[in-house]
């Protein structure tokens, strides 16, 4: 695996998927997935837009510790 936690799952789901021959469930895999790469980008851009903030150290330990930032 070695990449993001939302690519760890991504994974995970694409792996399940191609072992599913429901195609109701074989559509939820790829909204999950789907849905987990938005959330992830969402995340990213959030992280971002931290980055630029005057924000205390306390603050910053504590999105680091919640893993908005690295």
């Amino acid at each position: 695996m070695g990449q993001t936690l939302a690519g760890d799952i991504d994974e995970m789901l694409a792996s399940v998927q191609e072992q599913v021959e429901d195609s109701e469930l074989t559509f939820k895999l790829r909204t999950a997935r789907q849905l987990v790469m938005v959330y992830d980008e969402r995340l990213r851009e959030h992280g971002k837009s931290l980055h630029g903030e005057n924000l205390d150290s306390e603050a910053l330990e504590n999105l680091r510790r919640l893993g908005y930032i690295d």
